[in-house]
């Protein structure tokens, strides 16, 4: 298995997200949808934009690449998604006096992982999604924050990457600096990777990690392909070496394909959720799922079982983590328990980011690959029918990387 996994030019791919509390469990609708877009998505000279009106798309679209602008969800499916309720079937709570281990990180055996790493502020983890709640208790300590924005002069691009006054990255969805949280599925994945060991709420994989906010996501949880592909070159760009994606959508999109390829190319580690729909990616992929070089991850539950609503895939899904009923942080300094493989993709990016830790941040595709390769070596052995690598298993990941 593992010479197969090698031979690859990269490693393979999963996306997606899945909130029973916030969305309809079963799927969300009936019949398999066709893709959904906004407008057409065309390249004129490097630069990205959205054709509107059939007068646009005539005149560009004759000679030059044009696709489909899709639309992808943080609550994802293959069917249509239903309006999302404005607030959770059970509400977020307060925080808590002490830290909160819930069954993830026995079964990924974390307090042992961090008595090698608990991570390193020099790890970026960005998170593209809803945003992040920066001022959240469990959070504010691991933000990323763009220090030449931050000491500048307001309205203007100190730093000279093209974006103004983005002190904690940028919301794509609304063109602005700043990537917060007018959801909650952005904070609660963060908190997963990289909430502070500061001994109230929760604690991350990664308690050191810092986290980039990246919004492309709106408040209703959905986006479309320009914004992903702005945000994933932001973190490329500025320095984060792992991306984490739980969102998705059916329509494949080649400008979107090669952004993760760019961003791969340079090694950092894209990650994403591999779907909720107890589908075979093998079988019937899902984007940015399936796209070469993309690390998909599948769900577990409680009991180490594959979660009842997770996708897989033994060529196409990477590994699996805990995705059922994990607690973690949402804004308003609260938190809640979610399930989907939105919350396993998270655990796998935190991982990777102890595993950096560990061996000085490298972001060469090579050393991208032979970390991945110490992972899948190291992953628990169950679930190989339905995943490539088997379970993560961080104890055992960071102990290969020591020699251990």
């Amino acid at each position: 298995m593992m010479s197969h996994w090698v031979s690859r030019p990269a490693v393979l791919a999963g996306v997606l997200a899945f909130i029973p509390f916030l969305f309809n469990a079963s799927g969300c609708g009936s019949g398999e949808a066709e893709p959904e877009s906004r407008g057409m998505l065309i390249q004129i000279r490097g630069e990205l934009r959205v054709l509107e009106t059939e007068s646009e798309q005539a005149r560009y679209c004759v000679d030059s690449f044009c696709e489909p602008n899709y639309i992808y969800y943080a609550h994802f499916g293959r069917t249509r998604p239903k309006p999302a309720p404005s607030q959770p079937a059970q509400p977020p709570q307060p925080p808590q006096p002490n830290e909160q281990l819930d069954y993830s990180r026995r079964i990924l055996k974390l307090p042992d992982a961090w008595r090698v790493t608990q991570g390193s502020s020099e790890i970026i983890v960005a998170v593209v999604d809803t945003g992040v709640a920066v001022d959240h208790p469990d959070l504010a300590a691991n933000i990323w924050v763009n220090r030449r924005e931050a000491s500048g002069a307001r309205g203007v691009d100190d730093d000279g990457n093209g974006f103004v006054d983005d002190v904690y990255g940028y919301d794509f969805a609304n063109s602005r600096a700043n990537g917060l949280d007018d959801h909650m599925h952005g904070t609660h994945c963060a908190g997963i990777i990289g909430a502070q060991a500061n001994g109230i709420g929760i604690v991350g994989v990664s308690p050191r990690v810092k986290i980039m906010p990246l919004k492309f996501l709106k408040s209703d949880g959905s986006g479309d392909t320009e914004a992903a592909i702005r945000a994933i070159d932001y973190a490329v760009n500025n320095g984060a070496q792992v991306i984490s994606n739980s969102w998705g959508g059916v329509g494949r999109s080649q400008l979107l394909e090669a952004a993760i390829s760019r961003a791969v190319s340079r090694g950092v580690l894209v990650v994403a959720a591999a779907g909720n729909e107890a589908n075979n990616n093998d079988q019937r992929p899902t984007y940015p799922a399936s796209f070469p070089g993309v690390i998909a991850v599948a769900s577990t539950d409680e009991q180490d079982q594959i979660s009842s609503f997770s996708n897989y895939g033994q060529s196409s899904v990477f590994i699996a983590a805990p995705g059922s009923r994990i607690l973690s942080t949402v804004p308003g300094g609260k938190y809640a328990t979610l399930s989907g493989t939105s919350m396993a993709a998270p655990q796998v990016a935190g991982a990777l980011a102890l595993g950096l830790s560990l061996t000085g941040g490298q972001t060469s595709a090579s050393g991208a690959e032979r970390l991945l390769q110490a992972m899948c070596l190291s992953a628990a052995a169950v679930h190989r029918d339905k995943t490539e690598c088997g379970r993560l298993d961080a104890f055992e990941f960071v102990r290969r990387l020591v020699g251990g």
